[in-house]
């Protein structure tokens, strides 16, 4: 089924085997899953998973604000530099950058 330009009132309700191609605009909630390409302005998840690969921005040259914290589990991996402002690095509870550089200093 492919349905262009569609205006969506009420529900859809579609078999598990069911495909649908839609383009146009949606207003309005999706409860479910959804597989496939989506492009979005605004959106609000309780649970978000990822399963291959999470991009922020087009380019290494956008910058993106982020408020609040972030728990991560596992591995990060990084290419490029971080950079902290008004905080530290904690290990553990301890601030190794600070730690670092008492170390240094103590060697002279």
């Amino acid at each position: 089924m492919i349905i262009h330009s569609p205006i969506f009132s009420g529900s859809i309700t579609q078999a598990s085997s069911a495909y649908a191609d839609l383009s146009g605009s949606f207003t309005g909630s999706l409860t479910g899953s959804f597989k496939g390409t989506i492009d979005v302005q605004q959106a609000a998840f309780d649970y978000l998973t990822v399963r291959e690969k999470l991009s922020v921005g087009n380019s290494l040259d956008d910058v993106h604000s982020m408020t609040g914290s972030i728990a991560l589990t596992g591995s990060v991996i990084m290419t490029g530099s971080m950079n902290l402002s008004n905080g530290g690095y904690l290990v553990d509870g301890v601030n190794v950058l600070d730690s670092a550089i008492a170390f240094a200093i103590a060697l002279g």
